[in-house]
């Protein structure tokens, strides 16, 4: 397949992860512009989503973050090429030159059941409207830790990012950062099924927040509960809200689930519950008979 040829005119710098890095450093291949709008791009590639964001996006994980205040807008369906070293775009080369960071921190255990009051002091009622809006069982599902609950909340909503998508990135992120025990089979369950129930960007972002990756509005988050900055909680939290039309709440009320969660099962532990595992887990079935005493 011939790659477009796209003839840039302008060039400019980007900061992206090293994992971004690693795929714009590759060989050079096609990409198919799937949204486009003056403060971000987003292509296909391969199957997953790459963006360009201008000084003013949010700078998604799986995205190059630019210092244009405006991008040139462009088509769902346009060409453009990805490859040694940087994205060319119609009308715009964006060559990656600087690496950042897009990890969440550590969440330790001790922190974990003042962060969930922080956090839930610093977003009050403002919740309210996302919660009404999600299914029910699922969210009920999610706070028992019950993978299940993944069917009913991916894909739900409308938008680029359905908030039902945001909700479990939202856990996912905050499920990394606290080592949670359910971590495991919401990833699973997430990674089996998101390229098939939601939009190219969400499972891409989906996929980053399952490898402890998250804008830096939630990562600032994430940090103030992990020391226990009210005010930072506070302006961080107002930071995230702000993401979207429904994609911070859905964070934020991930985040908080995941943390209401593992709050509940500290508490478990210190009435000397013998195993957190075992309040997510059905126990083992009881063995077998041996052989020899079988023979009896």
């Amino acid at each position: 397949m011939a790659l477009p040829q796209p003839c840039p005119q302008e060039r400019v710098a980007g900061a992206a992860s090293a994992s971004v890095c690693s795929t714009v450093s590759g060989p050079s291949r096609p990409a198919t512009v799937l949204h486009a709008g003056h403060d971000a791009v987003y292509l296909d590639l391969d199957g997953a989503c790459l963006g360009v964001v201008s000084s003013r996006g949010v700078h998604v994980p799986c995205g190059v973050r630019t210092r244009r205040p405006r991008l040139p807008l462009l088509r769902p369906g346009d060409g453009a090429t990805v490859g040694e070293g940087s994205i060319r775009l119609p009308g715009l080369e964006v060559e990656v030159t600087e690496i950042v960071d897009t990890t969440v921190g550590v969440l330790g255990p001790d922190a974990v059941g003042r962060a969930a009051h922080l956090l839930r002091e610093a977003v009050g009622d403002r919740l309210a409207g996302a919660l009404a809006e999600l299914p029910e069982e699922p969210m009920r599902r999610l706070a028992e830790c019950d993978a299940s609950a993944v069917a009913g909340l991916l894909g739900f909503g409308s938008g680029l990012t359905p908030l039902g998508d945001d909700v479990l990135a939202g856990w996912l992120a905050v499920g990394a950062a606290t080592r949670h025990p359910a971590l495991a089979s919401i990833r699973t369950a997430v990674g089996l099924s998101a390229r098939q129930r939601t939009t190219t960007l969400s499972a891409t972002l989906l996929a980053c927040a399952a490898r402890g990756e998250g804008v830096p509005q939630f990562r600032r988050l994430l940090e103030g509960l992990a020391v226990g900055d009210a005010d930072l909680v506070e302006q961080s939290a107002d930071d995230v809200l702000d993401i979207g039309d429904t994609s911070g709440s859905g964070l934020v009320l991930g985040a908080l689930t995941a943390l209401d969660t593992l709050d509940a099962l500290t508490a478990l532990e210190a009435l000397d519950v013998p195993d957190v595992l075992d309040a997510l887990e059905p126990p083992p079935p009881p063995p077998s008979p041996s052989r020899q005493g079988a023979s009896r």
